[in-house]
Parts: C-alpha cells; sequence; structure tokens
C-alpha cells in the first residue's frame, strides 16, 4: 500500500477514534455501523481518486455525493434504485435532520440511537472524515487534523451530564497517534519541488483550520450545550418564548431521556414540605394539532424576588401554608420548579421573574440556581368546594381552546360525562377513564414518541399504552372538549422521604394535567396509572376514589390550618413502602468535578494549539532544510522572518533580503556573531534566488546560520508569554508579505 493510501485509511481510522466518544451520549450502539460505513466509503472514494488522479476539489465532490448515497441507502425508502438520491428520498432525509436536531436540542443523554439520530450522526462524522482526509493527504497535514477530532470529542463532551468512557479518549489518543505516524511516511512521497509548496499550505491552511474548526466548537457549545443537559426539562431560554412560537412535546422528550436513564440523579432536596405534592417546573398552554402541547403567552411577569402576586380568579382562603427550603443538587435549567401558590421565593440569585397567570418562575438564561426558600398556599378543597365552584371565568379564553380537535375525541369526552352534572363530576370521569384497570391503560415509558392529533387519537382508541406525556395530553384535551379549562404541567413527583428531607430525582419527572376551578385556581389532576408510589393524590380526589361519610361544605373562610399541629400532618401514605424501595438506587451526580476538569483540559488544549501549530511548522521547515532541499536558504530566511514577527517586527513588503538584514540588525542590535550569520543567510539566500545555475549552499551551513540568529534572539529577546500562546506569525500566514524575493536585488 502506497504512502497516500495510508494516510487516507490512517485519516479515517481516527475519525472512529473519535467518534466512539458518542458512547457517551447515546445508550445502545446502533449508530455505529452506519457511521463506520461512511468513513470507509469516504476514505474509499478519496484513495480510489487520487489513484487515478482526479483533482482534489472533484475528489471532495465524490466523496460527498457518495456519503448522500450513503445515507439515502441507510435511512430513506425512496431514491433511484434504493440508492440514488431522489426528491422524495432528500425530503425524507430532511425530515430525519429536522427531529434529530430536536432531539439534540430537547433530549437528555444518554438517548436511544433512534434513526433521525443515527442520520445527523453519520452525516456528521461523514462531512468530518471529509474534512480530515483533505487536510492530512492533500495539504499534508495531519497535526492539523487534530483540531477537527478534538471537535468532534468536544460535543458529546458538552452534552453529556457525566465524564466521557476512558476509553473513548484512549481510542481517540491511539487512533490520532498512529495517523501521526504515518506523516513521516507520507512525506517521503513527496518530490523536493513539492516541500517548499507543503510548507506553505501548511502555513496558510493551519490558521484558517484552526480559527474555522475553532468558531465551529464554539457554536456546537453553544447550540447543543444550550440543551441536553442533565436535569434539564423544556431546555430553551424564555426569552424565545413569544407568543406561537411553541416547543411542542420538547419538554416530554427531556422527561423522557431522565427516566430512561441507566442510574437515577439526584435533582434536589426538600426541607420543610410536610405534605406530598407535585413541583412544578412549566405548564403548557396551547394545543397545537401538528406538534401537540406547547408552550404560549409567557409574559415578562414580575420580579421574583419581591412579594408575588395571585394569579387572576383565585382568591385562597382555605389552605396549608408552607416554607419550604429547596436545594436543586444536580439541576439546570431556565425554569424554576415551585410548589402550590407562591407568595414569595428568595435565595435563588438576580433575574428571575414570576408569569402568575402561568404560574412559571423562569429566568432568561439557563443557569444553575441557588438553593432557595419559597413560601406558597397548598390549596385544600373538597370534592363539595369544587363542585360548588362558581364564578367568571378569570383566565385567558386560550385555556379552553379545541381548534384542531377531532370530532371523535370530542364525542369521547361527551360520552364520558354524560352522566356528570358539575364540572369537577366531569373531570373525575375522564380521570377514571384512564386509571380504572377494565379500561385497559398501560404505563408505558419506552412509548416511541409521537405529537398531534393523530397520535392522539391512536392512543385514545387503539394503543393505550404511554407515559405520562400521553396521559395529561390526552386528559387535558378530554377536559376542553366537555368545556373546562386545562393546561398541562411539566415538572416532578414529590419523591421520596429520606429523614427529614425529600429527595427528587431524574425517576420523578412527570407531567400532569391542572384543571380551573374560579376560586380556588388550578388543581391538579394526575391521569398517569403510576404503580411505583411516585404519584400523590389531592385530598378532593381521595374522597371521590374512597368515599367518607357526608360532611358539610367547608367553603372558603378566614380559618387557616397550622402545617405544625397534629391535624395538619397526613397521614403516611399507603405507597410509602414502594418509596422507600427507591432509596438505595439513588446516586448523587459525582461526575460533576471530572466534566469540570474535562472542560478545564479542551479549554487549555484549544489555548495551546496556535503555540503547536507554529513550532510544528518550524519543525517542518527544519527537517526540509536537513533533508537538503533546493530551496534550504528560502526556507530558512522565511523562519528567521517569521521569529522576528513574533517580536513584533513585520518586515517591509518592498525591502530587499539585503536591506531588510540591515534593518533587522538594527532594531533588534543583534551582535558580530549573529549579525554575521544572518549576513551569510541573505548570501545564501541571494545565491538560490538569482544565480544563473541551481545554487550549491551547503545545507549544515544554512542551517547553522539560521540556529545562530534564532539563538540569540532567544536569548536577548524572549518572546512574552501572550506571543508563545498566539504567535503573530500564524496571522502572516494566512495574508502573507512578498518579502521573500525583490527584484533588482544582488
Amino acid at each position: 500500500m502506497s504512502p497516500t493510501s495510508v494516510a487516507t485509511w490512517a485519516g479515517a481510522l481516527s475519525v472512529l477514534g473519535a467518534a466512539t466518544s458518542l458512547a457517551g451520549v447515546f445508550s445502545d450502539w446502533r449508530w455505529l455501523l452506519p457511521t463506520v460505513v461512511a468513513v470507509g466509503v469516504v476514505a474509499g472514494i478519496g484513495a480510489w481518486s487520487r489513484k487515478l488522479r482526479v483533482k482534489p476539489a472533484l475528489g471532495v465532490l465524490a466523496q460527498l455525493g457518495a456519503l448522500l448515497v450513503v445515507l439515502n441507502t441507510a435511512f430513506t425508502e425512496h431514491g433511484w434504485l434504493g440508492a440514488v438520491p431522489g426528491p422524495a428520498s432528500i425530503d425524507e432525509l430532511l425530515s430525519l435532520l429536522d427531529q434529530a436536531v430536536e432531539l439534540v436540542r430537547t433530549g437528555v443523554p444518554p438517548a436511544p440511537a433512534d434513526p433521525p439520530l443515527q442520520c445527523l450522526a453519520t452525516l456528521g462524522l461523514g462531512l468530518v472524515a471529509v474534512l480530515v482526509d483533505l487536510i492530512v493527504v492533500v495539504f499534508g497535514s495531519p497535526a492539523v487534523a487534530g483540531l477537527v477530532l478534538l471537535c468532534v470529542l468536544a460535543v458529546p463532551a458538552s452534552l453529556s451530564g457525566d465524564m466521557l468512557p476512558w476509553w473513548s479518549f484512549a481510542a481517540g489518543g491511539l487512533t490520532f497517534t498512529l495517523l501521526l505516524a504515518c506523516r513521516g511516511q507520507h512525506r517521503k512521497e513527496q518530490q523536493e519541488h513539492q516541500l517548499q509548496r507543503t510548507e506553505t499550505l501548511f502555513g496558510r491552511t493551519a490558521a484558517v483550520v484552526a480559527g474555522t474548526a475553532t468558531v465551529l466548537a464554539l457554536l456546537a457549545g453553544v447550540v447543543f450545550t444550550g440543551v441536553g443537559t442533565e436535569g434539564r426539562l423544556p431546555g430553551e431560554s424564555p426569552a424565545r418564548f413569544r407568543a406561537g412560537s411553541g416547543i411542542g412535546l420538547k419538554p416530554f422528550t427531556s422527561l423522557r431521556g431522565q427516566l430512561n436513564r441507566e442510574q437515577q440523579v439526584e435533582l434536589f432536596r426538600v426541607r420543610g414540605l410536610s405534605e406530598p405534592t407535585y413541583l412544578r417546573a412549566i405548564t403548557l398552554r396551547k394545543f397545537n394539532p401538528e406538534r401537540g402541547w406547547e408552550l404560549d403567552g409567557l409574559t415578562q411577569g414580575v420580579d421574583a424576588s419581591l412579594e408575588l402576586p395571585l394569579p387572576e380568579g383565585t382568591t385562597i382562603n382555605n389552605g396549608r401554608h408552607y416554607r419550604v427550603e429547596i436545594e436543586p443538587t444536580g439541576y439546570r435549567d431556565p425554569w424554576l420548579p415551585i410548589f402550590g401558590v407562591p407568595s414569595s421565593v428568595s435565595g435563588m440569585g438576580p433575574n428571575w421573574r414570576y408569569d402568575p397567570a402561568a404560574g412559571i418562575v423562569f429566568t432568561q438564561t439557563t443557569q444553575e440556581s441557588r438553593p432557595y426558600v419559597e413560601q406558597f398556599t397548598l390549596p385544600t378543597p373538597t370534592a363539595t368546594d369544587l363542585r360548588t365552584a362558581h364564578g367568571p371565568l378569570a383566565i385567558a379564553p386560550a385555556y379552553l381552546d379545541t381548534t384542531g380537535v377531532p370530532p371523535q375525541i370530542t364525542e369521547l369526552a361527551q360520552r364520558l360525562t354524560s352522566q356528570a352534572p358539575t364540572d369537577f363530576d366531569k373531570a373525575v370521569a375522564i380521570n377514571r377513564f384512564f386509571t380504572e384497570p377494565e379500561n385497559g391503560f398501560v404505563y408505558d415509558v419506552q412509548t416511541a414518541p409521537e405529537a398531534g392529533t393523530d397520535a392522539l387519537t391512536h392512543f385514545l382508541f387503539q394503543g393505550k399504552r404511554g407515559f405520562c406525556e400521553q396521559y395529561a395530553s390526552a386528559m387535558a384535551v378530554l377536559l376542553r372538549a366537555v368545556g373546562i379549562p386545562s393546561r398541562v404541567a411539566v415538572g416532578f413527583t414529590p419523591g421520596y422521604q429520606d429523614g427529614e428531607e425529600r429527595v427528587i430525582t431524574t425517576d420523578d419527572a412527570h407531567a400532569w394535567v391542572e384543571a380551573y376551578f374560579p376560586g380556588w385556581g388550578w388543581q391538579i389532576f394526575d391521569p398517569t396509572p403510576l404503580q411505583d408510589g411516585r404519584g400523590s393524590v389531592p385530598q378532593f380526589l381521595e374522597q371521590e376514589l374512597n368515599p367518607a361519610p357526608p360532611e358539610e361544605s367547608s367553603a372558603p373562610s378566614q380559618s387557616e390550618t397550622d402545617p405544625r399541629s397534629p391535624e395538619a400532618q397526613p397521614e403516611q401514605p399507603a405507597d410509602q413502602e414502594q418509596q422507600d424501595a427507591r432509596r438505595p438506587v439513588v446516586e448523587e451526580d459525582g461526575g460533576g468535578w471530572l466534566t469540570a476538569t474535562a472542560g478545564v483540559v479542551l479549554l487549555a488544549a484549544l489555548l495551546g494549539l496556535p503555540a503547536l501549530l507554529r513550532e510544528l511548522r518550524r519543525r517542518q521547515r527544519l527537517q526540509a532544510i536537513n533533508a537538503g532541499s533546493p530551496r534550504a536558504a528560502s526556507i530558512a530566511w522565511r523562519e528567521v522572518l517569521d521569529e522576528f514577527r513574533d517580536r513584533g517586527t513585520e518586515p517591509a513588503a518592498s525591502a530587499t533580503a539585503r536591506a531588510l538584514a540591515r534593518d533587522l540588525v538594527d532594531r533588534h542590535q543583534l551582535d558580530e556573531q549573529a549579525a554575521a550569520a544572518l549576513d551569510e543567510l541573505v548570501r545564501a539566500v541571494e545565491r538560490e534566488w538569482y544565480a544563473p545555475s541551481p545554487a550549491n549552499n551547503s545545507a549544515g551551513g544554512v542551517l547553522e546560520a539560521l540556529n545562530t540568529v534564532v539563538g540569540f534572539l532567544r536569548r536577548t529577546d524572549p518572546l512574552p508569554w501572550r506571543a508563545r500562546l498566539f504567535p503573530p506569525s500564524l496571522l502572516a500566514a494566512v495574508a502573507p508579505r512578498r518579502v521573500e524575493k525583490t527584484t533588482g536585488a544582488r
């Protein structure tokens, strides 16, 4: 196998080595086979095109075309002859990639390698393989390809909440080392007249590729780490949630990711909560027939650090009042979870807002909250209170919107509630439809994610299998179909008791329904048939499921129940043993310091990259001189000029080599030995440039003169740290000035 072919396949292997880092964000290995095929095809086409001496630009086009054929064959059902892309298959690929972007934007690693994510990974790594092949073989700069491979490692590292597997770093390092080892063999194949061209290309492309790849890495960090971070819910900044923008079922995508984690991760510790209740992070008001439930109508609200107003239409005079301390231990999001109807929230830091209509505390950017204190009221209506609730609708009409709901769903809602005399009885009837075993509904977190009315209809009438996404979505639509204002809430179930604290983990991520009753505000209904003790049944529903002797209505009054009194302390739930059984599997998220360490190492690598590129270019020049290149003097002259550039001296473009040498001697006060060496180097350069026959310069003499000048500069004018980290000569390589040769110099 020729050295060029060896370099080609070594580059492909290095891409696959870096790709093993995806094991940290995928829960299975289904992504590997199409990725290996794509990278292999790209390398094969590259080797074939060079064997046929095809121009590099045409070779790259052939590689991109072959990659498109691989994607079409692996991920679409259309195309000519099952492989050649056509309009229908292109549309199918674009749809898959659109789904993949949403999954990346909202998912929580590790995620199952479903076809959309497989397609995205195959496309991304295929493009990386094309770029690495171009840099390694065409430009002859394997070291520069390391930056591209570093970007491949950076994306999974930024998405994963845990440290990437150690063996993925080892695989990436070993394959990159193999690529560098092929560098020398590849260079031996080049002719002497190519050495100068290769060195120049290295200088020009190194800075360009370094800058481009760094920008891409930063963009990838901004785009992909804004979401998919462990503990996240909607994964988006509230500043982007203008009316109509919506987030569809994206919160549910994140819920699925948390519930599918192989290990629980602790998110919160709550102190002072004697009565289990749901912790709300976000509410979804709008039902979109195509995408499902969306956030809509979020306002700028009020400063969350001030006294918080009651939501409109809520006049709570009967409820339990709590002061709880909430400590986020593994949660990071723009939404601050809260209990009940808050009256104040403090300690979480600046820039948090509260929208009383939506019941949401939020900020403009994703951030880790400090431990915070919430004072809130948990309304305690009885079933009779909710049956007799009446008054004007003091909330937005959007909470009753049923646009796009199919007629068969409306008919189902009316049939279920035909014997219910009040809104409360209708809500109870719909809730029972999902929770009573004889109706055949099954809780299953592995159900494929779908949105919109088609998925909703299938769930209600055929599938009857899903997790909280399907149950909450369906019940909220059914409530609206019979005229009851409703919304979907996303947050966490109460967790489990641990001494005097409640612990909430990723396993508690949940969605439920909130129905509005005049005077009492939004009340919790949970239609999901949970069997593991995670749920919490409100008092008014408990009365319906387990009827008690009739009692007089406890209409709202000025009386309050002291939560510290024996009467206010709730009995232990019947499922307490199920909650206790969850404790041993909960693990503290101890990977934070490892992730931080990885980030520091990555930042240090990026900061040190320009200095590495400068050193690689210097060594490349020295190798060319030692190899006896006929342009040894010119190569040494460029190295001398770069040494002066790094010290702040930009050579004049119009100066001759001899005039430039005199100027450099004066500016940097070269001693007699260094000045003589520079003069000797100038004479060698002039012989090389202007002699009628090829110059007979001694490689040893040129190298000795170069080392003498550089040695003097490093002793008397050492580079400051800024010039070491970011050598100015790298920028000169992007737009080089012609100082190597000036007509008429003798």
